[in-house]
């Protein structure tokens, strides 16, 4: 399920937070043997168990309509 847009206070951006990738949004992840049983499970040291990424907050730049760059 998509995240929900956060709004930021400045017009300019809407801020989407993105699930972790290293965990895949799940807060841990499983370590295997080398046969692919699970051995343990453990918090992600990437996002620290949030499921999202300390650097999560990707901005996406509203375009204002205006004349720039037509000719």
């Amino acid at each position: 399920m998509p995240e929900k847009p956060v709004y930021d206070r400045s017009l300019s951006s809407i801020q989407i937070a993105q699930p972790c990738h290293h965990c895949e949004g799940k807060g841990y992840t499983e370590m295997r043997d080398c046969s692919g049983e699970i051995q343990r499970e453990e918090t992600c040291s990437f996002c620290n168990g949030t499921g999202k990424t300390e650097n999560s907050q990707h901005k996406i730049h509203l375009i204002a309509s205006d004349d720039r760059g037509k000719m």
